[in-house]
C-alpha cells in the first residue's frame, strides 16, 4: 500500500472513529461514571474486537458478502445487544458508590463489555465490507496490507475513544448530582436504542458500493 492510498484509508478510519456509534456512547457514559483511567479496559476490549474483525473481513470479504443469512444473524445479534446495553444503561444506579458495587467492578468485566459491543457491531462490519476491498491490492501480498490496515484502524479508534473518555472525565464534575446522572443515563440509553433501530435499515453489504 503506497503512502497516498494509506492516507486516504487513514482519513476513512478517522471519519469512522469520529462518527458516534455504540462504542463511543458506552465509552462516554462509562467515563462520566468512573473517569478515563477506569474506562481504558473498555476501550482495550473494543480495540481487541476491531483487531480481530479487520483481518477476518479482509480475508473473507466475498464469503461474507454472499451470505445474506450470516448478515441477518449478525445484525439481529447486534440489535439485541444494543437494546440490552441500553436497558443496562437506563437502569444503572445514579449514586457512584452503588454503581461501583453493582456492575462492572473488575477491569476484565469492562474489557469483555467493550469487546462484545464491537464484535457484534453490524454497522462496523458493513463499513469494513464496503471499504476494505477498495484498498486491498490482490496483486500484492495481502499479509502486510492487512496488518497495516488493522494497526491503522485499531490505533485510530483507540486514540479517539481515549480522547472521548478524557473529555468526558473533564466534564465529570458537572454530572455529579443524582438527577443529572439519571438524565445522563437515559440520554445515552436513548442513543443506543436509536443506533439499534437504525441498524434495522442498513442494507446487505452486497448492495453497498
Amino acid at each position: 500500500m503506497n503512502l497516498d492510498l494509506w492516507l486516504v484509508f487513514l482519513g476513512g478510519a478517522l471519519l469512522s472513529a469520529v462518527l458516534p456509534g455504540a462504542g463511543a456512547i458506552l465509552t462516554l457514559n462509562h467515563a462520566f461514571q468512573r473517569g478515563w483511567r477506569k474506562t481504558l479496559p473498555l476501550i482495550a476490549g473494543q480495540a481487541t474486537a476491531l483487531a480481530l474483525m479487520v483481518p477476518i473481513v479482509a480475508l473473507s470479504t466475498e464469503a461474507l458478502r454472499a451470505s445474506a443469512a450470516a448478515w441477518l444473524l449478525l445484525k439481529g445479534i447486534s440489535v439485541l445487544w444494543l437494546l440490552f446495553a441500553a436497558y443496562r444503561t437506563w437502569r444503572a444506579p445514579v449514586i457512584m458508590d452503588a454503581y461501583d458495587v453493582v456492575t462492572l467492578i473488575r477491569g476484565s468485566q469492562r474489557f469483555c463489555w467493550g469487546f462484545l459491543t464491537d464484535i457484534t457491531n453490524a454497522k462496523a462490519l458493513a463499513f469494513l465490507l464496503a471499504t476494505l476491498p477498495v484498498f486491498l491490492n490482490p496483486a500484492q501480498s495481502l499479509g502486510p496490507q492487512i496488518t497495516l490496515m488493522t494497526l491503522t484502524m485499531v490505533m485510530v479508534d483507540a486514540l479517539m475513544m481515549t480522547l472521548y473518555a478524557f473529555i468526558a472525565t473533564r466534564l465529570r464534575p458537572y454530572f455529579q448530582s443524582p438527577e443529572t446522572r439519571k438524565q445522563q443515563n437515559r440520554l445515552f440509553a436513548g442513543f443506543l436504542v436509536f443506533i439499534a433501530v437504525s441498524l434495522c435499515f442498513i442494507e446487505h453489504p452486497t448492495l453497498i458500493q
